[in-house]
């Protein structure tokens, strides 16, 4: 059992190391066409050509950025501080930095807190934030305009659910359990367009995950994806509400 784990473990780094170089590999090759051409006088360095060039290298530096906080992640090195975190709040503080974006797609928002007063949660409020920005980010990126998003917060036992869903199109059944694989797109083509890494859920797991949570996919009722983020509970004073 002991050699499966080990040979199982070889097989993932193994692959991981190939769809990292195979996500570097594009952006490379753009900067070294461009370049090349440039040196050639096949084109000009007009501002449009540079434009291309320097959209490349975010691209870049977004996707080392993103593979560096997952091998933090890893390796347990995740540099999480640690605070009460209202998650009513947090979520609308999101809610507003998306605000003008989601009324220019558009995308109607709404917010149903089913807490009790003084349930919290206990974490990074900017990385749970950072959670909460890529799955509404997600949802403007996938989702049909006139459709909504809707965030559901509610107590599931132990834990406080902060859910994220949103309307069609959805999911295919067979893409829900891969979603938080790393690399993994359902639709690879739109996912690049729209500057998708195939990182970001990868990295909101982790960012659970270090919070002592999980996170669930499944298709919502409203026609789209439901996300589900689990989170231990928290009191912040002594109630008589239902949060432990």
């Amino acid at each position: 059992m002991l050699l499966r784990k080990l040979e199982s473990g070889e097989a993932a780094r193994v692959q991981w190391v190939a769809d990292t170089s195979h996500e570097l590999r594009t952006p490379i090759t753009i900067l070294a066409t461009h370049l090349d051409a440039m040196q050639d006088g096949i084109i000009a360095p007009t501002p449009a050509n540079l434009t291309v060039l320097s959209d490349t290298v975010k691209e870049m530096e977004r996707l080392v950025s993103d593979l560096h906080v997952l091998a933090r992640a890893d390796a347990g090195a995740q540099a999480l501080q640690s605070e009460p975190v209202d998650p009513a709040g947090l979520c609308e503080e999101v809610a507003a930095a998306f605000a003008p974006r989601l009324a220019s797609h558009p995308l109607h928002y709404r917010l149903i807190d089913e807490l009790e007063p003084g349930c919290l949660v206990h974490g990074d409020r900017q990385r749970l934030g950072q959670v909460l920005s890529n799955l509404i980010g997600n949802s403007l990126r996938y989702t049909d305009p006139g459709g909504q998003v809707q965030v559901v917060l509610a107590l599931a036992g132990p834990h406080i659910v902060i859910r994220v869903e949103d309307s069609a199109p959805g999911v295919p059944d067979a893409a829900l359990p891969r979603l938080f694989e790393r690399f993994y797109r359902v639709d690879e083509s739109r996912s690049r367009a729209s500057g998708g890494s195939g990182l970001g859920l990868a990295i909101c797991e982790a960012i659970v995950a270090g919070h002592g949570g999980r996170m669930q996919a499944s298709h919502s009722p409203l026609g789209g994806l439901r996300i589900d983020i689990l989170l231990p509970a928290q009191a912040a004073r002594p109630h008589h509400g239902d949060c432990p």
